[in-house]
């Protein structure tokens, strides 16, 4: 666990003084500080100020996880960091969840800044203390891991241009399938078509069940075993794909 630890450390340092994370966190930073102006201008009512301002957050996260997930393990591996590493008494696995805790630190940071931001341009718009709002961030914070963990599995295998490709495509697919599948339960699909329908669904991540921006934005409270099971998701997906990584990555040659 010390070998874990360290490594995630380093891994936070290293992420949070890169140039690319201080101007995407200032970035949304100011994206959410906008909000403030247009509530008064434009957005006139607070759901349409909690809804923009989640959604920026959320977007400044997917592209940083994107960012990080993608490019920090292959450039460890091309710059010959993870020689120096591996050479100590640490083994790949120590390596591989390393990375992983050290890159959802900075989401976790990134999304800390970004909610107390929230928080501030909600109160100032006469919402209070919007609690919801801070557990669709949470949520929102789940996902990026789920997102970090697929983008350190698909780096051990290809290359940065191709785990971008590969991560994005998951993105895209994990935020349709399940209303693939209700539409085709609705037309009345069948056959191989239906059987491949539920082949996606059942392979790729469900990113929506972490999905309560509009439960969030209209003050409606989420069950708790649908929380609670969208978290035990996570955790399942997240152990099977850091699994499967390390695994390809004891057996790599670097």
């Amino acid at each position: 666990m010390k070998n874990i630890w360290t490594i995630a450390k380093n891994t936070l340092k290293l992420e949070t003084r890169d140039k690319i994370w201080i101007a995407l966190v200032a970035f949304g930073l100011g994206y959410i500080a906008i909000m403030l102006f247009l509530s008064d201008l434009v957005l006139k009512e607070l759901p349409m100020v909690k809804a923009f301002a989640l959604l920026g957050i959320y977007f400044f996260n997917v592209v940083i996880a994107l960012f990080l997930g993608t490019t920090s393990f292959y450039r460890d591996v091309e710059r010959k960091t993870v020689y120096f590493i591996l050479a100590k008494p640490v083994s790949r696995a120590q390596f591989l969840l390393g990375k992983f805790f050290g890159l959802c630190l900075v989401i976790f940071f990134t999304s800390v800044a970004l909610a107390a931001a929230y928080l501030f341009v909600v109160a100032s718009a006469g919402g209070g203390f919007d609690a919801m709002g801070l557990l669709a961030i949470f949520m929102q914070f789940l996902e990026m891991s789920l997102f970090i963990a697929f983008a350190i599995f698909v780096s051990t295998f290809s290359s940065s241009l191709l785990s971008i490709i590969y991560t994005s495509a998951i993105f895209f697919l994990g935020h349709v399938v399940s209303q693939l599948l209700e539409d085709a339960r609705k037309i009345g699909i069948t056959g191989i078509r239906y059987i491949f329908v539920n082949i996606l669904y059942y392979i790729f991540p469900n990113l929506e069940k972490f999905n309560i921006r509009d439960f969030a934005v209209h003050g409606v409270a989420t069950p708790w075993v649908s929380l609670g099971f969208a978290l035990a998701y996570a955790a399942a997906y997240i152990i099977l794909l850091l699994f499967v990584a390390i695994w390809i990555f004891e057996k790599k040659e670097i």
